[in-house]
């Protein structure tokens, strides 16, 4: 169905892409992997018509074709499906899959009977579970995912190119999600997976190619997409889980005893000590973010907390990072950086204050700040061009690594992450663990809330699992495996 010839695109003295080759037929699944900054969202930007090649030629059903806008490539079936693609809130799953689209009309007005016909037909094969009159604000994240999927292919989508459809999905939701897009598949439908979850890619990929620093660099055929040879692909190599076990002698940094925020409607009380890597594990919305925004003094919050022994009640981040506590949001681009400054402007930010030339005056020491600024990039490993370059032209996983130099440089008593490696490639995810790995073998207390089972099990001395607004179960390393964490993440009765 789709072919691309020699594929290649400048920016500059940069190859994003060189000489890029590859072909897929219909009904089949291509993995494309590779780390970030690889060329990956260039090819996708072309393949989708945003952008057009300085060489090379693309070929549908054996024909060449020439997309000179994103309009050229929709009208040959092709669809782009981001992870966080815009719905309409207050839509139901009908009307946001007849955005852009001519609605059917009876006597001259919206025929709302035939549009729901018309998806409930193609929902039928690939989601007949899907409430289609819901407001999709009502939906839980996977079947928001059936939407964006239901969308394209109710609109004659022939060719889906996904773009880290799973990245903000626990375990559970996934395995429900790549069901419903076996479904699809079946159908005859051509998908291009993109994702930086490699046990996602040998599941569901007949084939899969690695592309790094713009060319092609391996391509694996049936039998032969396994996480462990991509990886070595890509550079990089595996990570083993933890072993260790928490030191109970080692004094509490950070001790909560009843506490309720924002979506942790259940009075939560644990304590994380001095070294300890405490992971919390649970569906989006089942509390954990919550729990850390109440520590960095983000939302308001009932119950008692205690630092080092003293009484702790935040009532803004300021406070929180006066007493020692940093933190790492989840969501980079609207919580964590200033996409537009530059990464001395927003590595330094949080703690300006520390940069004035003399007491009480706001100039910063532009000095000083370089200074900090590069040895704070040297430890967290940030791969960058120059100190003074946009923080939106870093790749996801340097992006990440930008937000950890902010603290690389003081002595943080607690460390909030709130899923720290989410959409960033393998390597930078090893990159990030080992930071946070020694971040808490310093003495610190590290906390680490996340969506994804394996990394829970991974970073976690010891792991807390939510759901439905509490915790229900902490387990201690020994106790910990994928099987408990799923069915304490799926039982209904706290402990």
């Amino acid at each position: 169905m789709l072919e691309l010839r020699g594929i290649s695109r400048r920016f500059g003295a940069t190859h994003a892409l060189d000489d890029v080759s590859l072909a897929l037929s219909e009904g089949e699944v291509l993995g494309l992997v590779g780390p970030n900054g690889a060329g990956k969202s260039t090819l996708i930007k072309i393949v989708a018509g945003a952008d057009q090649p300085d060489a090379g030629e693309i070929l549908i059903d054996g024909k060449p074709v020439q997309f000179h806008s994103a309009h050229d490539a929709y009208a040959a079936g092709i669809r782009v499906i981001h992870q966080d693609a815009p719905l309409v809130p207050g839509f139901d799953t009908v009307e946001n899959c007849y955005l852009g689209r001519h609605y059917p009309r009876r006597a001259g007005l919206i025929d709302r009977r035939a549009m729901r016909e018309a998806i409930a037909e193609v929902a039928a094969d690939i989601a007949p579970d899907l409430d289609l009159d819901l407001p999709v604000m009502f939906l839980p994240p996977a079947e928001r995912q059936f939407v964006r999927l239901l969308r394209a292919i109710a609109d004659k989508g022939r060719l889906l190119i996904l773009d880290e459809p799973t990245a903000a999905l626990p375990a559970e939701d996934a395995e429900r999600f790549y069901e419903v897009l076996r479904r699809t598949r079946e159908r005859g439908t051509a998908i291009v997976l993109v994702s930086h979850r490699l046990d996602e890619i040998a599941d569901f990929c007949g084939r899969a190619v690695v592309i790094r620093d713009g060319r092609i660099v391996a391509r694996f055929g049936t039998g032969e997409v396994k996480p462990e040879a991509m990886i070595a692909a890509m550079g990089g190599s595996t990570t083993e889980r933890s072993t260790r076990a928490t030191d109970t002698t080692a004094p509490r940094i950070i001790e909560l005893d009843g506490v309720t925020a924002g979506d942790l409607s259940r009075a939560a009380s644990l304590h994380v000590h001095a070294g300890e890597v405490m992971a919390l594990y649970g569906l989006a919305g089942s509390g954990r973010s919550s729990l850390l925004n109440a520590i960095w003094g983000a939302i308001p919050s009932t119950g008692a907390m205690r630092l080092e022994g003293a009484a702790y009640a935040p009532r803004s981040p300021r406070d929180a990072i006066a007493r020692g506590v940093s933190c790492v949001p989840a969501d980079r681009h609207r919580s964590g950086l200033f996409l537009d400054q530059d990464l001395v402007f927003n590595k330094t930010l949080p703690l300006l204050s520390t940069y004035r030339r003399a007491r009480g005056l706001p100039v910063p020491d532009t000095m000083a700040e370089h200074a900090e600024f590069l040895v704070a990039a040297e430890r967290v490993s940030l791969t960058y061009r120059d100190p003074q370059q946009l923080a939106r032209t870093l790749s996801g996983g340097n992006q990440q690594k930008l937000i950890f130099s902010r603290w690389a440089n003081r002595h943080s008593r607690v460390m909030l992450l709130d899923e720290p490696t989410e959409g960033v490639d393998v390597m930078a995810k090893a990159t990030i663990k080992e930071i946070i790995r020694t971040i808490a073998a310093d003495g610190n207390a590290v906390l680490v809330s996340t969506s994804d089972r394996d990394e829970a099990l991974e970073l976690g001395d010891r792991i807390a699992v939510f759901r439905n607004g509490g915790i229900v179960r902490i387990f201690s390393r020994a106790e910990a495996s994928a099987e408990a964490l799923s069915a304490a993440a799926q039982s209904r009765e706290a402990a």
